[in-house]
């Protein structure tokens, strides 16, 4: 059942990829940034799992992870069917990308233990990373990309995007671009730079849900830290060099 489920998995990824683009075409101007950008992240997980790359099923489940917490705004507003169905179909593609035979296609694939040679210490560490970097990004695009950012927002975006890039292609340097983004977003929604910044999710027909900074910003800083579970690892490398 792997390749049914991956199918199934991928059908909801690409709903939701065009369901984001459609929004940021026909959406608020202010909006389309953010709304392209969660495509993006979205269009990312689907292409990555279609092309069976290593790192695609750990970042999937962390973008289903991110959908899934929607779920706990139905404790304060109540049933809401369209939040309610955003929370479930991301569930369920968390739920469809699980066990062991959906691992052997990606991480323990033949084709990745000949090409990255990783040992079972750094495959964990890179699991959690990268789990937490499906997550952390559409809070970050969400926090960084809604009406008029400022210089810092964009920063941390540039330094989150471009250090999970580099994490996937093994320089260390991605790290500590991590977690400098995730010092900037937790000092945002800690208000250091003054009122914490707004970020627009748009969920139901009656308008937008809104995510403000303390959420947003605190929640994509906490995430963006979880990479720094490397340091120890990178460090001992240096050490041998």
């Amino acid at each position: 059942m792997v390749g049914i489920r991956r199918a199934i998995a991928l059908l909801l990824l690409g709903f939701y990829v065009t369901q984001f683009a459609m929004t940021a075409g026909l959406g608020p101007d202010e909006l389309f940034a953010c709304y392209l950008g969660l495509a993006l992240v979205y269009g990312t997980a689907f292409v990555g799992l279609a092309a069976e790359w290593f790192w695609a099923r750990w970042f999937a489940i962390g973008v289903a992870n991110f959908g899934s917490l929607i779920l706990l705004v139905l404790l304060k507003v109540g049933m809401e069917p369209i939040i309610a169905f955003v929370g479930f179909t991301h569930l369920a593609i968390w739920l469809l990308l699980l066990g062991e035979g959906m691992a052997s296609r990606y991480e323990y694939s033949e084709a990745t233990a000949e090409r990255w040679n990783l040992q079972e210490e750094s495959l964990i560490l890179m699991r959690r990373s990268v789990k937490s970097a499906g997550t952390f990004l559409p809070f970050l695009v969400l926090w960084a990309l809604g009406p008029e950012p400022e210089g810092m927002q964009l920063a941390a975006l540039g330094l989150g995007v471009g250090g999970l890039v580099a994490m996937l292609r093994g320089r260390t340097w991605g790290v500590l671009a991590l977690g400098g983004a995730g010092v900037l977003a937790l000092a945002d929604g800690l208000g250091v730079f003054g009122a914490p910044a707004m970020s627009y999710l748009m969920l139901t027909p009656r308008g937008s849900l809104m995510l403000y900074g303390p959420v947003a910003g605190l929640l994509a800083g906490g995430l963006m830290l979880a990479p720094m579970f490397f340091a120890g690892p990178i460090a001992r490398f240096l050490r041998a060099r």
